[in-house]
């Protein structure tokens, strides 16, 4: 499994989103350290509000917020919207998209890992992930 850059940029906005209590947040404040680049991120906007996991509201006081509580959006779901489906289906393993052959040797290896690898994804909710991050940013202030 490997993931795109979209993907990373997903992730790390809603995280800082997350972290900031949800939102509104502009999409120039989120890119605003130099990670993420604005444009790009303005174009990862709209597939996440189409998904029901951002909203976005223009005009003063607008912004991107968390369509709906950081604990029940996960990573496995942000993926699923910047890779597509089978991006956690797919074998690492063969050059050609493959989900999985039984007669494949890798199979018994691979198949059980997969699955744990889902699990994580699933069960990784963006409100852990941003209690982590103010966790690191109180014992830098403290």
């Amino acid at each position: 499994m490997r993931f795109s850059l979209s993907s990373k940029y997903a992730i790390l906005t809603l995280v800082r989103l997350a972290a900031a209590g949800g939102g509104p947040v502009t999409v120039r404040d989120l890119a605003g350290d130099g990670s993420i680049p604005e444009p790009y991120l303005a174009k990862l906007v709209p597939p996440l509000v189409r998904a029901e996991i951002l909203t976005s509201a223009r005009g003063r006081g607008g912004g991107i917020s968390l369509a709906r509580p950081a604990d029940t959006i996960s990573l496995a779901e942000i993926i699923r919207v910047t890779e597509g489906n089978a991006a956690l289906q797919e074998c690492p393993f063969d050059p050609d998209p493959c989900p999985g052959k039984p007669d494949c040797p890798l199979a018994s290896v691979w198949d059980p890992l997969r699955e744990r690898v889902i699990r994580f994804l699933e069960q990784t909710t963006f409100a852990s992930l941003a209690a982590r991050v103010n966790k690191k940013t109180t014992r830098r202030l403290g």
